[in-house]
């Protein structure tokens, strides 16, 4: 890695780091998608416990609850966030700090049998203690995390001449939120991201480069271990780059075939995982007279479904109840529609069909998930933050062709503004909740105010997208590195 090279990733992490400080400013304490049960989880890994004790499935839990042998202390985080959590109109201020609630059950988190990596780095920040300063820790070490695999990425484009512009376009508001929670949804999104980065410039140079390689193998291993789900990803990264060049494929796993036994051995590693531990209660039916069997209605309702997934992946933060504006959804479509033509606008059939594939696996995805949520809970489970490691494969393809150019400096500033937006309209659903249609009462006459008040918040918001804007246009605006191939 050259000095200059890792100057500039830095930059691109540093900068999408300052974008979660803004955040951690006015997120209340476990308001990201099942941050109770993934923080206890996180706790109870870095205290020795990677299962604890499963809970007999029954429609009440979830079938990957367990109970942890911890200080119980801990349980508390299940009580903190329900009484505003997916009820948009509701303020944070009924919530009450962890550590004053009563222990009324024994420590249990929902995400028992997740694979632990994806809690790993959250798990470190979870040693504070069970406390909302506590959740907090947790948040900043999983960002942290997550803004290194995305400065990896950043990394890789500058070696390979390529422009930072796509990673952008990729990481909306709505994943640097997931980067900002404690959710391994964010370490999975992340590794995502760069694994899919890895894979585009590995296209374009015929798999000849041996950076492209490592990258792709050490972030595909982080998506595969970090959750079971991220073989069938890695299966569609795969048929792409055989589709585009079958021939360089092959090269390549004769050439490279130490660095592909990695991948592979995460690839085992998870699939043991999955069938020792994670669907140890898959055989379990629940009698349940809404279940929807017939395939047809699951296929119809998912594909109507899809445009509000996509949105949901663009940026619906907390617990499904805070959506994007409207206009960030479809400047987010716009870019990822003008990227994905770049990738394929004048370049050869088989790549064209590659990342045609790649956007069908999207709405296969969707399909699979419903069907296999119908089967265990008998409900239309997808979520955005389930497809966006498919979806983000799309812009990222735009790597293949695009290098950098002053352009790149808009998509910046574009991506800055509309984060801002998006984190103010969060803070604003928090404080007041959403049922207020007068746009900046929440200004004025908060019921809930964040840990540094509102206007110490708006200072702390401002700040963090600036210096996002400065490291993100001096990253993206820098000259390219070259090298040598390996």
């Amino acid at each position: 890695m050259t000095t200059r090279a890792a100057r500039h990733a830095a930059l691109f992490g540093a900068g999408l780091f300052a974008l979660c400080i803004a955040w951690f400013a006015v997120l209340p304490p476990f308001s990201g998608p099942d941050e109770p049960s993934n923080f206890i989880k996180a706790a109870a890994l870095i205290r020795g416990e990677l299962v604890g004790t499963p809970i007999a499935p029954e429609p009440i839990h979830v079938m990957w609850s367990s109970y942890v042998d911890i200080d119980e202390r801990f349980s508390t985080a299940q009580q903190a966030p329900y009484c505003f959590v997916g009820k948009a109109s509701e303020p944070a201020s009924c919530a009450e700090p962890m550590e004053r609630l009563p222990i009324v059950e024994p420590t249990r988190t929902q995400m028992g049998r997740y694979p632990p990596l994806g809690f790993l780095p959250a798990s470190l920040g979870t040693l504070v203690g069970p406390s909302d300063a506590g959740a907090l820790a947790a948040r900043i070490t999983s960002a942290v995390a997550c803004c290194a695999l995305f400065a990896l990425a950043a990394w890789l484009l500058r070696r390979n001449l390529r422009s930072l512009a796509p990673l952008l376009v990729a990481a909306t508001p709505g994943v640097v939120f997931l980067f900002s929670v404690d959710s391994p949804s964010g370490v999975e999104i992340a590794a995502a991201l760069t694994a899919w980065t890895a894979l585009w410039c590995a296209v374009a140079d015929s798999w000849q480069r041996r950076d492209n390689v490592i990258v792709f193998v050490a972030a595909a291993s982080v998506l595969v271990l970090a959750r079971p789900a991220g073989m069938l990803n890695i299966a569609v990264m795969f048929a792409a780059a055989v589709i585009a060049d079958h021939r360089a494929v092959l090269a390549a796993l004769r050439r490279h075939a130490r660095w592909l036994v990695v991948l592979g051995g995460a690839a085992a590693a998870s699939l043991a995982w999955y069938v020792t531990v994670y669907d140890a209660n898959f055989g379990t039916r629940f009698e349940l007279d809404y279940r929807v069997t017939e395939f047809d209605v699951i296929l119809r309702r998912t594909i109507t479904d899809l445009p509000r997934h996509f949105a949901d992946s663009v940026g619906n933060f907390g617990w499904l109840d805070t959506a994007s504006p409207t206009f960030v959804v479809w400047i987010f479509v716009a870019l990822t529609a003008a990227f994905a033509w770049r990738a394929i606008d004048a370049a050869g059939i088989r790549r064209q069909v590659a990342v045609a594939m790649v956007a069908l696996s999207v709405v296969v995805w969707a399909v699979a998930l419903n069907v296999n949520y119908q089967d265990l809970m008998g409900t239309f489970g997808v979520q955005g933050r389930h497809l966006t490691p498919f979806i983000v494969g799309i812009p990222l393809a735009a790597v293949m062709r695009r290098a950098a150019r002053r352009s790149d400096l808009v998509v910046v500033g574009i991506a800055v503004v509309v984060h801002a937006w998006c984190v103010l309209v969060a803070m604003r659903r928090y404080v007041r909740g959403t049922a207020d249609e007068r746009l900046t009462n929440f200004l004025h006459f908060p019921i809930w105010t964040p840990p540094l008040g509102i206007t110490g918040t708006l200072i702390v918001v401002a700040l963090a997208h600036a210096v996002a804007w400065f490291a993100l246009t001096h990253a993206a605006s820098a000259r390219p590195v070259a090298h040598s191939v390996g």
